[in-house]
């Protein structure tokens, strides 16, 4: 009996060491992250976590299961930095929801709006964040630098394709 008790300690042992070093890895590659937009922008580092995981939170919406799973491959962690964004406002949900109702079966209008409304709520959550939205196209390129080096030129070409 002591012996099956043994086993089943190394064993728990053994698994929360192997999950410990994942979560150890996620957060090491986003607090890499983090490091690098608080030292390129001079933000704080709940502006830099806030900032990137609603950035983060709009590539998840607009990308396919499969990119985005490539995304997270590379860059582990982002589940935690969508979390730690701020929830967009609902005012700026319903004015996004009426003019993408109005836009709606205008072909080119309508890519035209949805990308309107997704930085428009961006926006909103880093004025959340107390951040200008001029921010947002100054973490941009800080983000797709770390997803290149991440994960190569095609993770941020990715993300790129969501951005830009």
């Amino acid at each position: 009996m002591k012996k099956i008790t043994i086993l089943i300690a190394v064993f728990s042992f053994l698994l929360m060491s192997s999950f410990a070093g994942i979560v150890c890895a996620e957060t090491s590659t986003t607090m890499d992250l983090v490091k690098m937009l608080t030292s390129q922008l001079g933000v704080t580092q709940s502006q830099a976590t806030g900032g990137a995981g609603a950035l983060f939170d709009m590539a998840k919406g607009a990308l396919s299961e499969t990119d985005y799973g490539q995304v997270t491959g590379a860059i582990p962690g982002i589940g935690d930095l969508i979390t730690a964004a701020p929830a967009i406002s609902e005012s700026t949900s319903d004015v996004s929801g009426k003019i993408g109702g109005l836009a709606g079966g205008l072909g080119s209008i309508t890519k035209a709006v949805d990308s309107a409304n997704k930085f428009a709520a961006i926006n909103d959550q880093f004025k959340q964040l107390g951040l200008d939205a001029d921010m947002v196209s100054k973490f941009i390129p800080v983000l797709l630098s770390f997803a290149n080096s991440a994960g190569g030129e095609s993770v941020m070409n990715i993300l790129k394709s969501v951005w830009q």
